[in-house]
């Protein structure tokens, strides 16, 4: 699908939109007292919507300063490169959600799930969203799982479906990740995300598949490749 042909999503998604794209049982994942952090939230819609719902701890994540509805914790950090979300909440988490947020913008989306895969406590769940083609190819994922589950005990899902647009009939292929398992290595992030260069090989930028008419943002394919393999190309 080239870029010209893919609607814009919506910014701004409620919590059904969210249960129907990630899966989660939200009675299960926020009963009282959980913390939920979402990648990305923008104003916290789907986060509010479960303020009577659940007694959760709900912290937004936005990567530019954005005004949240009234109850979510507001934090501002550029995800992989600025640390302090990690450093703050290491272990912390039970629910993380990244519903088309870092992962999808980042071109190092491997660098954002080890960043987010460190913030789980035992026995909490990841949930990334985005396009299909973002991350790398059948290789690369099979090579991220075995990372994972080798290097920190965490196991990896990938799930493809199908989405739509609340403007366009045209479906676009979706891939659901999904993190769960307790993070057992000691390693700081610095390191891991070392030995994932070493493990899955070095980002690189493929093909350009979302760009908004505003031309705000790209969204590119990354494909990982060892230093060798990218030399002899």
């Amino acid at each position: 699908m080239s870029a010209s042909t893919i609607p814009t999503w919506p910014r701004e998604r409620d919590l059904s939109t969210y249960s129907r794209y990630t899966s989660i049982n939200f009675d299960v994942e926020l009963s009282d007292g959980k913390t939920w952090i979402d990648i990305g939230c923008r104003t916290g819609k789907a986060m509010s919507e479960t303020k009577g719902l659940y007694k959760a701890r709900l912290i937004g994540v936005n990567a530019h300063p954005i005004e949240v509805l009234t109850g979510i914790e507001s934090v501002f950090a550029e995800i992989p490169r600025d640390s302090s979300v990690y450093n703050k909440f290491r272990k912390k988490i039970d629910l993380l959600t990244d519903v088309y947020g870092a992962f999808s913008y980042d071109n190092d989306p491997i660098a954002v799930l080890i960043y987010e895969a460190g913030l789980l406590k035992p026995g909490g769940k990841a949930v990334i969203i985005s396009l299909e083609a973002k991350l790398g190819n059948k290789a690369n994922r099979q090579e991220l799982q075995h990372f994972f589950k080798s290097v920190l005990g965490q196991d990896l899902t990938f799930k493809r479906f199908r989405t739509y647009t609340d403007n366009s009939k045209t479906p676009l292929n979706t891939l659901r990740i999904t993190i769960t398992g307790h993070c057992h290595s000691r390693s700081n992030l610095k390191s891991l995300l070392l030995q994932a260069r070493r493990m899955i090989g070095e980002p690189k930028k493929i093909k350009l598949i979302y760009r908004p008419p505003d031309q705000s943002v790209e969204i590119w394919k990354i494909v990982y490749q060892h230093l060798r393999l990218r030399e002899r190309q």
